[in-house]
């Protein structure tokens, strides 16, 4: 066990667990601290897609009525009762995200490789800038909205279903937030807020068990950063983000419509930027 980074990976967990669930980019932020605290941006990076494993876990107990009931639908996927559309959502929603997810993942291991730290924390800035214009975009959308609440089992269909997973598979790019891709969409198709929030979070439950296993197939990327932070102290991590994630879930799916987080996105690209054109000029 490295007790070096013992410290670094409970608050790793404790950052993952609390913005998986908000429009910012976990694993960026993840990223961005291990490398303040020394570890390889590489390695860093691959920490901040394992560390999801502790959200997902969360994510299958929160929504455990669900996915039990959508596991009673797979005999009779094609039915138009409310499960089943949700089976075909979430099964057609994670294979775009796939299409999407592994070549933005391929792209970000070879991009750090061949640029270098410094170069790559700028890439990082920029993408969180673009974040928050995406974000800032779904506040207003969620503002327009207004206060109507209504009971809704609305499922997107086939088309809605492939756009929300290929925006959702952009997300495996540092600086994109996930919830903040595939909110966006729903919004733009007439969903209301809460249940926009609540589908996103559900076509998470797959995406989050993905993007741990990914640094583990692809490149075995994932092994050098374990290896780098130690293997007990990264199930410690996980471990921390699965209660903390537990924990935030309830508050952020009642709070998150009405939270403005572009402006902390904002805030953080722009330090981010400052922090690594500091570090590229030598300053």
């Amino acid at each position: 066990m490295s007790h070096h980074y013992l410290i670094p990976a409970l608050i790793a967990g404790l950052i993952q667990g609390v913005v998986e669930w908000l429009p910012v980019s976990s694993k960026t932020m993840i990223t961005i601290y291990f490398t303040v605290m020394g570890i390889k941006v590489q390695n860093a990076y691959d920490l901040g897609l394992i560390a999801n494993f502790g959200s997902f876990f969360a994510a299958v107990y929160y929504f455990r009525k669900e996915v039990v009931q959508t596991f009673k639908v797979l005999i009779r996927p094609f039915d138009s009762q409310y499960y089943s559309r949700l089976l075909r959502f979430l099964f057609i929603g994670t294979l775009a995200t796939g299409v999407t997810g592994l070549p933005a993942f391929i792209l970000v291991r070879h991009a750090f490789s061949a640029i270098g730290g410094s170069a790559a924390m700028v890439v990082i800035g920029i993408l969180l800038l673009f974040t928050g214009f995406v974000v800032r975009n779904k506040e207003r959308m969620v503002e327009n909205q207004g206060k109507q609440e209504r009971e809704n089992t609305r499922v997107p269909g086939f088309g809605a279903s492939v756009l929300t997973g290929l925006m959702q598979g952009l997300a495996g790019l540092p600086g994109i937030s996930r919830s903040g891709m595939t909110i966006t969409p729903l919004l733009w198709m007439g969903f209301e807020a809460k249940e926009a929030i609540r589908l996103s979070f559900m076509l998470d439950v797959l995406a989050l068990v993905g993007a741990g296993v990914v640094p583990l197939v692809i490149g075995r990327g994932g092994f050098q950063a374990v290896a780098q932070l130690g293997v007990v102290t990264t199930l410690l991590m996980i471990a921390v983000a699965a209660v903390v994630s537990f924990l935030a879930m309830s508050t952020v799916l009642k709070f998150a419509s009405r939270w403005r987080t572009s402006t902390a996105t904002f805030v953080i690209a722009g330090i981010t930027l400052v922090v690594a054109t500091a570090a590229l000029l030598g300053v």
